[in-house]
């Protein structure tokens, strides 16, 4: 509609606004030589002439004038005519009848409105005893007293001229008109480009739901036994996370501890991420190392060589206050030992999982005391790197435990997250960074849980 209102209104411009502006402008013209000529006493037509040209010569906008007999004879012209004179025999008729007597010639100059008028000469001013003044055409025709000083006039404006009085509506027009070609295109863009808008919008809402799912899989500190106490955070690179963790009671008096890393990021990594926590949580905790052994064969049979997994796997024993653990090629926790300033790193275990198929792993034992501190991280953390390509590295997150040993496990988990995101350099994180503290807490002797009231450890296992 707006490209057809434009053309529309160019074409009126054009055909009915320039025409009617330029009937404005020779009528002024005529007027102004009628006057002209009563100013000058000029009663006779053939004597217009210096008239005529003092007024062309003051303006550019007329091309030539002329006073034409009825018959089309010239009595007197100014400008340069580039046509003859030629006059309709309706003239008088069509005028009266308030009809245009216009058209359009070409001349040197360009095209022009040709215009004629009807003009009449000013009567002379004479004494009653003064004999009429007479005069004769070229042609002999006289006027008669029906017709006595009426003449025809012709005009011709240059249609550039007149025009140009249009040219910001008609800057407007070309501005408008592709302007409404710009909008037809961009609307069949939009009209190819819909389907597959739609489909990202879909899949967008399906990973934000996805996203969600995951988050509600991460465990909650409240639904964890009183054994531990654990603060996590996690920052997808993607919409969903190849990083996973999990807190769980494995068995009577049992905590598995987990965080692993799939590679790679976004929803495949995610999908990978479900089996291996499903296939860990089916498992045993008596003897996970073996689990271990399983769940390399079954992502070797199942997973390109291009996926594999990181995975810390360890089993907290309340009874006898031990940590059993496998590291399946994962970044080395760190055991913070209470009072002690020391720290333990837990690397024995085997290779990734997934490459290898006959690869082994093996459990390592750790001693666990009062409010020992268990600090898991995936690569993300300790990768992270600043504007220099430095990385924001082990030894830094090292001294921040160190430093921090009093700290409750939100607190500390809240500092190093944010120390890492504050070195890293700015936009979004290249790789999905999860960390996780553990806190375990001082196992109740036997003795205490007596006076308690609370069963032996042996009746609780």
């Amino acid at each position: 509609m707006l490209c057809v209102q434009c053309v529309r209104t160019f074409w009126y411009t054009d055909s009915v606004l320039v025409p009617q502006q330029a009937q404005r402008e020779t009528e002024r013209q005529a007027a102004n030589l009628s006057t002209a000529a009563r100013s000058a006493g000029v009663t006779d037509p053939r004597l217009l002439g210096p008239v005529i040209e003092h007024l062309e010569s003051g303006s550019d906008r007329v091309l030539w004038m002329r006073v034409l007999d009825p018959d089309g004879n010239v009595l007197a012209q100014g400008g340069k005519p580039g046509t003859t004179a030629k006059v309709p025999l309706d003239w008088r008729e069509r005028l009266e009848k308030h009809e245009s007597v216009a058209s359009v010639a070409g001349t040197p100059e360009g095209k022009a409105f040709v215009t004629i008028l009807s003009f009449r000469m000013p009567r002379p001013v004479r004494s009653p005893q003064a004999e009429p003044v007479a005069w004769t055409a070229p042609n002999g025709w006289v006027p008669g007293n029906r017709r006595a000083g009426a003449f025809a006039i012709e005009l011709a404006i240059p249609v550039k001229t007149v025009a140009g009085a249009f040219d910001g509506l008609r800057r407007n027009l070309i501005v408008g008109l592709a302007a409404s070609f710009v909008l037809l295109i961009a609307l069949g863009v939009i009209g190819l480009r819909t389907p597959q808008y739609l489909r990202g919008k879909y899949l967008e809402g399906e990973l934000l739901l996805a996203k969600r799912v995951q988050e509600d899989l991460q465990p909650k500190p409240q639904s964890i036994s009183g054994d531990v106490v654990f603060a996590a955070s996690a920052v997808a690179a993607d919409h969903v996370s190849g990083d996973f963790y999990d807190v769980f009671e494995a068995g009577p008096g049992k905590t598995a501890i987990l965080l692993g890393d799939v590679s790679g990021k976004g929803v495949s990594a995610a999908l990978l991420v479900s089996v291996l926590q499903g296939a860990i949580r089916c498992s045993t905790s008596s003897r996970h190392e073996a689990a271990c052994d399983r769940i390399n064969r079954m992502l070797c049979e199942l997973t390109a060589r291009a996926r594999f997994a990181t995975l810390f796997w360890g089993v907290y024993d309340r009874a006898n206050g031990t940590l059993r653990y496998v590291n399946a090629g994962h970044a080395a926790p760190m055991l913070m030992r209470h009072g002690q300033n020391r720290m333990e790193r837990l690397d024995q275990g085997g290779p990734v999982l997934g490459m290898i198929p006959s690869a082994c792993y093996s459990a390592g034992t750790v001693k666990i005391e009062s409010t020992d501190t268990l600090v898991l991280y995936s690569d993300g953390v300790n990768e992270a790197a600043n504007s220099s390509e430095e990385e924001f590295g082990e030894n830094r997150l090292a001294e921040m435990i160190s430093h921090a040993a009093e700290a409750s496990p939100e607190g500390l988990c809240e500092r190093i997250m944010s120390r890492a995101a504050a070195f890293a350099s700015d936009g979004p994180a290249p790789d999905d960074r999860t960390l996780m503290v553990v806190r375990f807490l001082r196992p109740v002797s036997a003795l205490s849980r007596r006076e308690h009231g609370l069963a032996p450890v042996e009746a609780v296992a």
